[in-house]
């Protein structure tokens, strides 16, 4: 257990506390699980990962300072083509029917998210970069049931006055 004889039980579990996202915390259990006399392969079972993984964790703990541990190290990629304040605004927009943007339609689809981005921000993305983006404000991309042009809309409305919706409850 070599690893984390300079660290307390309580620091870690104080660490624990203060530790932000999913994955960082699961790395913080495992050393407070390693801590508390439990093996490698029963830690790796408990948090789903392989033996190999756990070792990576606890050595970060013997690596860098315990505050840092955790968390990864920031890594290279492309910077993001909105400045995380006209991300956030963006995903106002999109809590906002895109009536209440000026557009004609009662919901936002990727085509119109590509159109709204290029027109606000002067920004263009793919249309499976506006599917996740989508996705992160926590709207669903749907497609528009076809609706037959010959149909009458009165004899429509008649049929769903007379059809009985099954209760999903």
């Amino acid at each position: 257990m070599g690893r984390l004889d300079d660290i307390t039980l309580e620091g870690l579990q104080e660490l624990r506390e203060q530790t932000e996202g999913e994955i960082p915390r699961e790395r913080v259990l495992a050393a407070i699980g390693r801590k508390q006399g439990d093996e490698v392969d029963r830690l790796a079972e408990r948090h789903g990962v392989v033996e190999k993984t756990i070792r990576n964790w606890l050595d970060r703990f013997d690596e860098e300072p315990i505050e840092q541990a955790p968390y990864d190290q920031p890594r290279p990629g492309r910077p993001s083509k909105l400045a995380d304040d006209q991300r956030e605004e963006l995903f106002d927009h999109l809590q906002e029917p895109p009536t209440e943007r000026g557009y004609d339609q009662q919901a936002w689809s990727t085509k119109l998210l590509l159109h709204h981005v290029r027109v606000e921000y002067g920004v263009e993305y793919s249309k499976g970069h506006a599917r996740k983006l989508m996705g992160k404000a926590g709207l669903s991309c749907r497609t528009a049931r076809p609706r037959n042009h010959e149909a009458d809309p009165e004899e429509e409305a008649d049929f769903q006055r007379t059809v009985q919706k099954n209760d999903p409850n």
